[in-house]
């Protein structure tokens, strides 16, 4: 990268320059603004991902508007995702030693069926062998993170969000529709967003569901 175009970077913030100490660019890799379609290859994500990451607070150097391109500062951008996976994976972590700990408490009680006959060496093997074979599981992609899960749903429904918001004015472009009956379509709209925020919910617990007409939740 020339003199010239680094010359462009502001300095980091305090916190960026944390941020970006913890998590830095694979060697090698400049540092440079980049737009929204540069991030997304860089990344390797889709463009709906990459909406969803920015309503979750991802940092830009300039926002997006109609005649002006969103710009990111690619190392922050990097950091903030890197930073929000180390979390992901910590959140895991200390759910699934919490959980271990609880099965081993309760088997050592004598609470766990076919288990209780066993000693806590015996238990506690068949639990790090239980664990083992998650893994396993996971690497193979019969397992998926509830982080993940989470993340898909989020990303499919902000894309059925979108086609259902952009739905009124096409049919009112293409057929004709309006008035009374522009409204009703708008009201059935927001009634499918609302169902299916519903059925997200019943499926993997509470989670919030942007919508622009307010927080769709169970």
């Amino acid at each position: 990268m020339s003199d010239e175009i680094k010359s462009d970077l502001r300095s980091l913030t305090a916190a960026e320059a944390d941020l970006v100490s913890r998590y830095p660019l694979p060697d090698g890799v400049p540092d440079a603004l980049v737009n929204k379609t540069q991030l997304e290859t860089a990344l390797g994500v889709s463009g709906v991902t990459m909406a969803a990451w920015i309503r979750k607070g991802l940092p830009c150097e300039q926002e997006g508007t109609n005649g002006r391109a969103w710009q990111f500062r690619l190392s922050v951008a990097f950091a903030w995702n890197a930073a929000r996976q180390a979390e992901d994976r910590a959140r895991d972590a200390e759910a699934e030693a919490a959980s271990q700990q609880l099965a081993l408490a309760l088997v050592g009680e004598g609470g766990l069926g076919a288990n209780a006959g066993l000693s806590l060496a015996e238990q506690r093997q068949i639990l790090e062998l239980e664990h083992v074979h998650a893994v396993a599981a996971r690497d193979r992609g019969e397992l998926i993170r509830r982080p993940e899960v989470v993340e898909g749903f989020e990303v499919v429904f902000a894309a059925i969000r979108d086609a259902l918001d952009a739905l009124p004015d096409r049919l009112a472009r293409e057929i004709g529709v309006e008035g009374r009956d522009l409204e009703r379509i708008e009201t059935a709209c927001d009634d499918v967003l609302a169902a299916a925020a519903r059925k997200v919910t019943a499926i993997i617990g509470e989670v919030d569901l942007e919508h622009d007409k307010g927080t769709l939740s169970g």
